[in-house]
């Protein structure tokens, strides 16, 4: 349980840096460089976090 707990835990912040990236005009390229995400997994974390904000 404490796994997953630590799991979630790292998605979180990883969500919270990508939001903070785009906030601040990075591209999606460059975030996905920083994150080690593609490039299609950024833009939907952001779209999901612009839509959990709403």
């Amino acid at each position: 349980m404490s796994q997953k707990i630590k799991e979630t835990g790292i998605e979180i912040g990883k969500r919270e840096m990508i939001m903070k990236m785009c906030d601040k005009g990075y591209t999606i390229a460059q975030i996905a460089d920083v994150a080690g995400m593609d490039e299609k997994q950024i833009e939907d974390t952001i779209k999901n976090a612009e839509l959990l904000s709403v």
